[in-house]
């Protein structure tokens, strides 16, 4: 392609800017419908972790009156279990066989887990699907993350960091706002209906626009390291769902804990000596990758259940009604939403990334300790200010992190990057909602207890029926506990803190990853997409304008800067 020019009367031509190409010959229609599925299906990702949660007394009236309100947590365990386990196999199977077919069968999973859920005709059969749609629903964020890494370079990823950060924040919100309405005035199905034709609609967009080369080679998937590293990830969370609810390590606990050693230290073991390990052990020798893990762990812990900490203290001590609670999520929300507009543009302009993720964590540990240390007494504008700073928190850490491993990371190990980072995270998530649950009730039994309350937790239970004086000593033991909750979070932030400054900066600018090797073509190619375009091909992107390696290109890493000379190049050098 060749840069037009322009002409004024009297001046000099000058040329006019050139078009940058769509990555991998796609279409400018074809990248605004991938970009549409894409954020859609992060969109269902992240309102199916919450949703179901509105939809409690329906699910239970209906499937199992007698036992569903004991059983009910195996319907949000049992997605979790699943998505969470899943992450590491996703990760190889998207390196070893092309992200495309894999994110595609990740969201037919979903779409099929979702139709399931819809039609189940008992609370065992609907935990059962929920797995299944935990199996896919796992793989839709991660595999869209690693969609995105591929087609694009860093700058270019942390330009568009606005879209997801107002999807995270739209799916804070949305998820109280939406599921109550739709279980009370349609049905509790209709929770599940709803991602059906959603996820078809992306399943046939993402088909018909996505255009990524089909790995030539097959790498071996590590089938036993998959099955041990799922056993571990599931013993581990069972048992700490155990210790959530009996308080202690006796009895049915400890057995847990002793699998996930048991199954860990076989994963570990078989790590070593898998020819194709599910989850390389010398990423955890990466001077990024190493801090970037305990990172989203600890941020997965301290933040991602945060929220409903929070739902829960506007509602019993600030007297908000469940159906309005997410519109006091708003400044949380709009936290999200700003952090992810800035910490983009931040980047892309300085090259640097270790700046914004100091700045996002001391936030995010500043404002933990402020909410816990004001929550039970502070006026609402001051409650909305800092739920603002933990938004900007919430939307920076862990995010930043990822994109930092991404970033570094060689192109045949973006796949794992991605899903260890994401295991790593919902690892947190899920073991810090339990554990954090644990020191809220143990906090508002003791508090409460003190008080001369003989039973903190049906005396919760029946609030609204209270007198005015244990009413508010329930309410006053409540915040107590809450901020208890949030004064742990924030000491594990400085924690993160601490790691953050230790980390090695990332230059997005200058570092490229190491190439990968060449594969030579294989079947199964996606036809649409040659493994040798044309070097006339105007829709093929020169290496220098994508600076992601890929196991198609025969000549060598391709950095910024780099000249075009691989099967993505027309063979010139960069301008």
């Amino acid at each position: 392609m060749s840069a037009t020019t322009t002409e004024t009367p009297g001046k000099a031509a000058t040329p006019a800017k050139e078009k940058k190409p769509n990555p991998y010959g796609m279409t400018d229609i074809q990248v605004l419908v991938f970009i549409v599925c894409a954020m859609g299906t992060m969109g269902l990702a992240l309102l199916d972790g919450s949703i179901i949660s509105s939809a409690v007394l329906p699910i239970v009236r209906d499937l199992d009156p007698a036992h569903g309100i004991e059983r009910f947590p195996w319907l949000i365990t049992a997605y979790l279990l699943a998505a969470t386990a899943a992450q590491p196999l996703y990760g190889r199977l998207s390196d070893s066989f092309g992200p495309r077919r894999i994110y595609l069968a990740a969201l037919a999973t979903f779409l099929a887990g979702s139709g399931l859920c819809a039609v189940a005709g008992s609370l065992t059969q609907l935990i059962v699907f929920r797995a299944v749609q935990g199996l896919g629903g796992g793989g839709l964020m991660s595999m869209t993350l690693i969609v995105i890494a591929t087609l694009y370079p860093p700058t270019s990823r942390a330009g568009r960091s606005n879209t997801g950060g107002a999807l995270i924040a739209a799916g804070l919100v949305a998820g109280p706002m939406i599921g109550g309405p739709i279980s009370q005035e349609l049905s509790w199905r209709g929770i599940f209906w709803l991602n059906v034709p959603l996820a078809g609609l992306a399943l046939a967009g993402i088909g018909w626009a996505l255009r990524l080369p089909v790995r030539g080679t097959r790498q071996r998937v590590d089938v036993l390291g998959s099955v041990l590293i799922a056993g571990a990830a599931c013993a581990l969370l069972l048992g700490v769902k155990a210790f959530g609810e009996q308080r202690s390590l006796s009895g049915p606990v400890l057995p847990y804990f002793y699998g996930t050693a048991l199954m860990a230290g076989g994963f570990v073991a078989r790590q070593l000596k898998a020819a194709d390990p599910l989850m390389p052990l010398a990423l955890f020798k990466d001077r990024v990758f190493r801090p970037a893990a305990i990172l989203q762990f600890t941020g997965g812990f301290a933040l991602l259940s945060l929220p409903v900490f929070l739902v829960n203290h506007l509602n019993i001590v600030r007297g908000v009604d469940l159906d309005a609670v997410g519109l006091h999520l708003l400044p949380l929300a709009l936290g999200v939403v700003l952090v992810f507009a800035g910490w983009g543009k931040v980047i892309n302009r300085t090259g640097r990334c270790k700046a914004v993720l100091v700045t996002t964590t001391a936030t995010a540990a500043t404002a933990t300790a402020l909410l816990g240390l004001t929550a039970a007494d502070a006026p609402v504008w001051q409650l909305d200010a800092l739920l603002l700073l933990l938004g900007v928190g919430l939307g920076g850490v862990t995010q930043i992190a990822l994109f930092m491993t991404q970033s570094a990371a060689p192109a045949d190990q973006l796949g794992v990057v991605t899903t260890t980072s994401r295991f790593a995270t919902m690892l947190g998530s899920t073991i810090g909602g339990t554990v954090l649950g644990v020191v809220l009730s143990t906090r508002f039994a003791a508090v409460a207890g003190d008080a001369g309350v003989g039973d903190p937790d049906a005396a919760a239970a029946r609030l609204a029926g209270l007198d005015p004086a244990p009413r508010r000593i329930v309410t006053d033991a409540f915040a107590d506990a809450t901020g208890a909750v949030l004064l742990t979070s924030s000491a594990l932030l400085l924690v993160a803190l601490l790691t953050a400054l230790l980390m090695k900066d990332v230059n997005v600018h200058d570092a490229a990853p190491a190439a990968a090797p060449h594969t030579a073509p294989g079947p199964g190619t996606d036809p649409a997409v040659p493994d040798h375009p044309s070097q006339e091909d105007d829709h093929a992107r020169t290496d220098a304008e994508h600076p992601l390696p890929h196991p198609l290109h025969p000549d060598g890493s391709a950095g910024l800067g780099a000249p075009g000379r691989g099967t993505r190049g027309d063979g010139r050098g960069a301008a």
